[in-house]
């Protein structure tokens, strides 16, 4: 009973007997490898490559219009000040918003990926046609360039971009982030779908030789209720044709339970979930405390991410305690968030690095860092005490005693066991090796490691000994820093 509970545990983890290919996974790891599968410790840099009027007001220069979107700004720019000085206003934000001393900054607080928000009008204006964005396209001739740039400079800094298809043509929601303002039309119309799958297509081709690209979101915060699925199915075939290793993310259109269902057995697919405690009237009804508690008990797994969090409260929240203890629970609220995207997760990211002028308060990245509300962006320095051969013999053994007596009489393969054991004590200390990473995509990394043991080692019923030793060599691992 016990061995088949097992076998049923490990077949469903790993798409049972049909295998699939995940993104690759060498021995040892190539270093876009765990650029890819380590826990993705971050944050958003809104405000750069995708305009938000309250992230960098400098260039929503109308004060006639109560719309936000960046085709609102870039058009009054346009109108007042002609095509050529908007493209200079334009490339001159995206070449000093973020500068040395900002990812000196992030280095040294230990972020090891950024997301950063793009419109699909930053590809340039093969991109833009039928759409409003055609009339203003010359402003961003040099902007996916520039983007590109970024990559670079990241990776200089041994930090993941996670690139983020922000706007999409017509809009996922109706909200001014989408680009437009009382957009929402993307998953009803075909000419959209059709120019998004010609940009996440043209994306993939283009960054496919970057080693710190950890991902391809192929859309933002789509509308709750959006049939998207079509989309989604559409979009990961067009990737993965041009770069079968390519991490992809897909927006749970704050559905988290119906997209987690749709990317089972679909290897290197994360959903996109955004996690806020200030919006519904549910959560307006709370107490600081019991929003503390509600977020150390967050449901995830290893093929989410958390593509936005902050450390904002509703007003109606805080006014529930006093000014003094706000600051106390403030950073509570912080540690908790930290602690349970770090275990549950595949990576998290946290809304938004800056803002253009002054603080962004509980909105604010570095504000919240170095206030201490998010604690855990800082090195430990810790180091293995072990190779982890004495700790596989021991485990080993214990494995195989328990087995011995519980299986039956049915002769087992401990071998496996072993094998797992030390792939997972290797890979958990590449990975710390590399800046104090963990494997964050726990799930692809054991079903990649599974496949590459069945070419090796042959199929076996007892593959979930493998697996289960992968897990315990991990786990010894770090228990063995100090």
């Amino acid at each position: 009973m016990v061995l088949n509970k097992l076998k049923s545990k490990f077949e469903k983890a790993t798409g049972g007997s049909s295998i699939q290919n995940p993104p690759g996974l060498s021995t040892p790891a190539l270093r876009r490898e765990i650029f890819k599968y380590r826990l993705q410790v971050g944050t958003n840099i809104g405000g750069w490559f995708m305009l938000e009027k309250w992230l960098a007001p400098s260039l929503h220069t109308s004060n006639k219009s109560s719309d936000d979107s960046e085709f609102a700004a870039v058009s009054s720019s346009v109108k007042d000040m002609g095509l050529d000085r908007t493209r200079s206003k334009w490339d001159h934000h995206y070449d000093s918003f973020v500068n040395n001393a900002d990812w000196n900054w992030l280095v040294e607080k230990h972020v090891n990926a950024i997301r950063v928000p793009l419109g699909f009008y930053v590809l340039g204006p093969d991109f833009v046609k039928g759409t409003p964005f055609d009339k203003v396209s010359g402003v961003y001739e040099h902007a996916w360039k520039k983007y590109k740039g970024m990559i670079e400079l990241a990776r200089t800094n041994n930090i993941g971009v996670l690139i983020d298809l922000h706007a999409v043509p017509g809009g996922a929601n109706p909200d001014s982030h989408s680009g437009v303002s009382g957009g929402g039309k993307f998953f009803s119309s075909s000419s959209h779908v059709s120019l998004a799958l010609d940009c996440v297509a043209y994306i993939a081709r283009e960054v496919k030789d970057y080693d710190n690209v950890i991902g391809i979101q192929i859309v933002n915060e789509a509308s709750y209720g959006a049939t998207a699925e079509k989309y989604y199915t559409q979009a990961i075939r067009s990737i993965r044709e041009i770069d079968p290793t390519q991490v992809i993310a897909i927006s749970d259109a704050w559905d988290r339970g119906r997209y987690a269902e749709f990317v089972k057995e679909k290897p290197g697919v994360l959903v996109d979930t955004h996690i806020y405690k200030c919006f519904s009237d549910e959560d307006k009804s709370k107490t600081p405390n019991q929003l503390v508690a509600a977020s150390e008990q967050e449901w995830l797994d290893t093929t989410m991410i958390v593509g936005e969090f902050s450390c904002t409260l509703d007003t109606s929240t805080w006014n529930r305690v006093s000014n003094s203890d706000r600051v106390k629970l403030r950073a509570e609220y912080g540690k908790a968030q930290f602690n349970c995207f770090a275990q549950k997760s595949a990576g998290f990211f946290f809304w938004t690095y800056k803002f253009e002028q002054g603080s962004g308060g509980e909105w604010d990245f570095r504000e919240m860092v170095n206030s201490g509300c998010l604690p855990g962006y800082a090195r430990t320095h810790l180091k293995a005490t072990s190779n982890g051969e004495q700790e596989v013999r021991q485990a080993l053994q214990s494995h195989a005693a328990y087995w011995d007596e519980h299986a039956y009489g049915e002769k087992m393969e401990h071998s496996r066991y072993q094998d797992g054991f030390l792939i997972g004590w290797q890979d958990a200390a590449q990975f710390w090796a590399e800046d104090e990473s963990r494997i964050g995509q726990r799930a692809s990394w054991k079903n990649a490691r599974v496949q590459q043991h069945v070419l090796q080692k042959g199929n076996s019923r007892y593959l979930w000994e493998f697996a289960q030793g992968l897990d315990a060599g991990v786990q010894a691992f770090f228990q063995s820093l100090v």
